[in-house]
């Protein structure tokens, strides 16, 4: 399949698009700043700074479209060397050039909302979810490392995330929801690793229903589920004896903002870190005794680092706390996946937890939490370390085992 898609001549015509279009787009951007027209409201020197490095950056795509990599054997070593950083610099370049072009573009629609700027931008809304393809096929799916491809997946999340399709307030309130939520941008990532991840012959995350397990472990699995996001959601307690008979059932924002910031935490993060890195891990450590275990706790620690980004919103109490909870539960869930092959449970029970917090609270970032909290947070970290140690033992690791083979 490798092979096959990256020696297609749609997918090189496709990218040959995008790249000259690029470089037509960057050059409009820097002759229209020239002559006095504002881009961005930014000053000329760095329009133009911006832009060169860009097109610097950009030009060494062009041997993407070059032989594969049976060829890189005949280069020097420099020569080989520098194409295999090319793979890793077009792909995270691309992540954040394309959707910064489509940004620039969209400033200029009009400045009122209207009918024509909703529909030019649902074209380049739907656009956006396949624009990452070629240079997957032709750039990231190259990267053979397995650090590599952990690293740059990850990044390239990070950067698609974080780089919004537009900053024009002009548009339709729902569209724009799509954006700043993240959804969308989660949705392009998830089409690209889809794609990639099939090129590294992994296949599809498995979401039977879970029926290997003992009836009774998977019963107290969703019991546990359960109890830990009605507490989590609308336990309002600030001390031990409140616990039980503290409660706030009060919706504070039930907004498509917040439902879709929840579905993209939930969908995203499951996807990258129960389905990639712990694939990519799982497969790395075959045949080691300790497979299940490193490759629990290592997609789980960058499960963990992921959470430090929120250190942009929040301070570092309340990041740090977040990241050492994120630790646990990822370790919870990679296994409480490993254990039933069930991999809508983890998206499910993580897409609920923050959706239901997101609209109790109404907000997306976390408060600062009180001495209690923490107590609370360390009790509950303990709590599913013990079940995910508990799953990763006797009969129950039996299981894992027999599944990882299967889900691989």
């Amino acid at each position: 399949m490798a092979h096959k898609l990256q020696n297609n001549s749609h997918i090189h015509y496709w990218f040959l698009g995008q790249y000259f279009g690029e470089l037509i787009i960057l050059t409009c951007i820097m002759l229209r700043r020239i002559l006095g027209i504002a881009v961005q409201n930014q000053p000329l020197g760095l329009v133009l700074l911006l832009s060169i490095v860009a097109f610097i950056i950009i030009l060494p795509g062009i041997f993407l479209i070059d032989s594969p990599e049976a060829h890189l054997s005949k280069l020097k070593n420099w020569q080989r060397y520098a194409r295999l950083f090319n793979h890793y610099l077009q792909s995270l370049s691309q992540a954040l050039i394309l959707p910064g072009i489509f940004m620039v573009l969209s400033s200029m629609l009009q400045s009122k909302v209207s009918f024509w700027n909703n529909t030019i931008f649902i074209i380049i809304m739907l656009y956006s979810l396949i624009m990452y393809i070629p240079v997957g096929i032709l750039a990231l799916s190259r990267i053979q490392a397995v650090s590599g491809r952990l690293l740059t997946t990850m990044f390239m999340a990070l950067i698609i995330l974080g780089t919004p399709l537009t900053n024009n307030h002009n548009l339709n309130k729902i569209l724009l929801d799509f954006i700043h939520s993240g959804f969308l941008a989660a949705m392009s990532f998830i089409v690209l690793t889809l794609i990639v991840m099939q090129i590294w012959n992994f296949p599809l995350p498995k979401s039977a229903w879970p029926t290997q397990g003992s009836k009774k472990v998977i019963t107290f699995l969703v019991i546990l589920c359960l109890v830990f996001i009605f507490f989590n959601t609308f336990s309002t307690a600030t001390n031990w004896q409140q616990i039980l008979t503290h409660f706030d059932f009060h919706i504070s924002a039930l907004s498509l903002n917040f439902i879709l910031s929840g579905m993209e935490a939930g969908l995203l993060e499951e996807w990258l870190c129960r389905f990639i890195f712990l694939y990519l891990l799982l497969r790395a450590l075959q045949n080691r005794s300790w497979q299940l275990d490193a490759a629990v706790i290592g997609s789980s620690f960058i499960f963990s680092l992921i959470h430090l980004t929120n250190l942009i919103a929040q301070n570092w109490v309340t990041t740090l706390n977040q990241a050492a909870f994120a630790f646990s539960i990822g370790i919870f869930l990679a296994a409480l996946y490993l254990y039933t092959k069930a991999f809508w449970w983890p998206v499910i029970f993580h897409i609920s937890l923050d959706l239901l917090s997101f609209i109790t609270s109404g907000h997306t970032t976390m408060a600062a939490p009180s001495q209690f909290k923490w107590q609370f947070s360390l009790l509950i970290m303990a709590i599913f370390l013990v079940t995910a140690l508990f799953l990763l033992s006797g009969s129950r690791r039996e299981i894992m085992h027999k599944n990882v083979s299967e889900l691989l």
